[in-house]
């Protein structure tokens, strides 16, 4: 698709403004009062900061027990605190802010590494090494994001850094000379593409930072021209892997890293070619991965989830609304803009962000948004790349997930089905842990949230779902009118092969303006047992299980036997989205379930 338009290519490839540098006072004070002054404000508390240190154990912490967190949240700190410092010295030129920001210059770049530990390797899925290489770096997406924070850095304030010395900018464009120009173009990293081989968020998030750095420092044209025609044919690879639909696999919350990346590197190489890739806006495969987000919203702040995407996967940024823009999607365009009034007030300068340039887009199109005071009605919808069935009514919001378990960051989920009632949890999908050595790992389906008998699916102990490509669901019937909608689904194939499963077929409907109703038809060796996750403590009766005081669940048929498992949530990623517990329903049943969820 890009790699089409290359031989339009100008001579001369310009370089990439967002905004004018610091000095310009007249246009940094015209930007929107009110989040001007929290950026001002942001920046003087991350003055009176420290930026942490960054030890060898800490790396080290990752090979020997698999803690991600301990390096993470000290390399990340450092680099929220110079966003922070850098954009606020932009709207209030502060002599004590910017040799603050000299300091955090400085650090990032004495760092042996500016590669994660957990993605310190050469070939993909293999072993990382304990400790960094540093004749030989690492592209990883946060060595990548690293030289895009420091690029952004010269744009704005080479002039004021160069005043001081400037040793200052030569040393940011020699780190990333080393860390990151030289191996983009003499090696290849898995992200970069080849031939048929499954590309995922890494692709374009890479990239889009590959090409900030690119076209926001000095570079000469012949190194542009080549950056751009590999980032072209990188862009192409993540393109082969999505269906025409712009289902993203990977799920909601990783559409900010997919979709939305995809959009800023289009929109990098377009700029600065004078609108060469213009056209690409206009093609519906593009347009399609823009409004997912807006499909995939439940209600309230809750998404539909699947695979490792968290159930509350995030406020819109600007970043929504500019790709609503380009492709000219005004539902989109309309969702962003209420999606981002949910934002807290406190955090709309996106305070935990390390991307400066999101940041600083943020800032410049601040005064530009219309207030939206609701989100827009969306219809039912049907991604046929990956299975995803979205029933909606003024009550409730539906999702059932076909497909099978070969995703981007899969879980074994094929089959289960998310439910949200005004505004809030029903049966849900629990998400994914704090990621550790394990997530990405041959033991990653140890994890119990990985799991199918943590879904809301019928397994067969101790036969569940497994992991792979062969382990699929097909569609029986598929159903989506006005007032009704229904799917029915063959999981058979989805479990392992000796569980002696001869059928497992599930039903879903929505009867709208009404309730959802549950049917499973099982012809197995084994028992089968459903599981339902949520978030309300059940209330078991005779023939009905209570869930809070708006839900009820009302069996149709018999079962055999109801037990509630209380499920705590220690983990930290999880306790963002839910509370201290959780609960699993264990229905047991003998071949036929029929249930309604009022």
């Amino acid at each position: 698709m890009l790699t089409s338009l290359l031989k339009n290519l100008p001579p001369y490839l310009d370089t990439y403004v967002i905004a004018p540098v610091a000095g310009d006072r007249a246009y940094w004070l015209s930007l929107n009062q009110t989040l001007s002054e929290q950026v001002v404000k942001r920046a003087q508390s991350a003055q009176k900061q420290a930026f942490p240190p960054l030890l060898a154990t800490d790396y080290l912490a990752f090979s020997r027990r698999g803690n991600r967190v301990v390096y993470e949240t000290a390399y990340f700190k450092r680099r929220v605190l110079l966003a922070s410092l850098v954009l606020g010295y932009c709207i209030k030129r502060d002599e004590e802010l910017l040799t603050t920001i000299i300091d955090g210059l400085w650090a990032i770049c004495e760092e042996t590494t500016w590669c994660l530990p957990a993605h310190n390797s050469y070939i993909r899925d293999t072993e990382q090494l304990p400790l960094a290489d540093v004749s030989r770096p690492v592209i990883d997406l946060f060595s990548a994001e690293t030289g895009a924070l420091l690029s952004q850095t010269y744009a704005l304030i080479a002039g004021d850094l160069e005043q001081v010395s400037p040793l200052i900018t030569k040393r940011i464009i020699n780190e990333i000379g080393k860390r990151i120009f030289s191996p983009y173009l003499s090696e290849h990293f898995w992200w970069m593409g080849n031939g048929e081989e499954p590309m995922n968020n890494w692709t374009v998030w890479c990239t889009q930072n590959v090409l900030l750095c690119t076209f926001l420092l000095p570079t000469d044209q012949d190194f542009r021209l080549k950056v751009a025609t590999k980032a072209c044919t990188s862009i192409d690879c993540f393109l082969k892997d999505y269906g025409d639909d712009g289902c993203c696999s990977e799920g909601a919350q990783y559409y900010r890293h997919a979709g939305l990346c995809l959009y800023l590197g289009l929109e990098i190489l377009n700029k600065v070619s004078n609108n060469t890739f213009q056209e690409i806006f206009k093609e519906p495969k593009i347009r399609n991965i823009a409004s997912y987000i807006r499909h995939m919203h439940a209600q309230g702040p809750y998404y539909f989830n699947f695979s490792d995407c968290s159930s509350l996967a995030g406020s819109c940024t600007i970043r929504e609304y500019l790709f609503a823009k380009a492709v000219g999607d005004e539902r989109l365009a309309q969702f962003a803009l209420a999606s981002s009034n949910l934002r807290e007030k406190g955090e709309r300068d996106l305070p935990e962000q390390i991307n400066l340039t999101y940041r600083l887009l943020e800032l410049v199109h601040a005064s530009e948004k219309p207030v939206t005071p609701s989100f827009p009605q969306e219809s039912d919808h049907f991604y046929p790349s990956v299975g995803v069935f979205i029933s909606r009514d003024e009550t409730y919001a539906l999702a059932v997930k076909a497909g099978g378990n070969d995703d981007s960051h899969n879980h074994n989920d094929t089959g289960s089905f998310t439910l949200f009632k005004n505004n809030k949890p029903v049966l849900i999908d629990v998400g994914v842990e704090t990621y550790t050595k394990q997530t990405f790992s041959k033991d990653r389906y140890g994890i119990w949230t990985m799991r199918s008998i943590y879904h809301n699916l019928t397994n067969f102990p101790p036969y569940e779902q497994l992991a792979g490509r062969e382990y699929r669901s097909e569609i029986i019937q598929r159903v989506q009118t006005k007032g009704y909608a229904s799917i029915s689904l063959q999981l058979a194939e989805a479990y392992d092969k000796v569980a002696g499963i001869q059928s497992y077929q599930r039903t879903v409907t929505h009867r709208k303006g009404k309730d959802i109703v549950i049917e499973e038809r099982v012809e197995s060796t084994h028992k089968p047992v459903l599981s339902l996750m949520c978030l309300q403590k059940p209330e078991v009766q005779e023939t009905t299980i209570m869930l809070g005081e708006e839900s009820i669940l009302i069996f149709e048929t018999p079962v055999q036997s109801i037990d509630i498992e209380e499920i705590p949530i220690t983990d930290a990623r999880l306790r963002t989205v839910w509370p201290e517990k959780l609960y699993r329903i264990l229905i047991r049943y003998e071949t036929n379930l029929m249930f309604r969820i009022q």
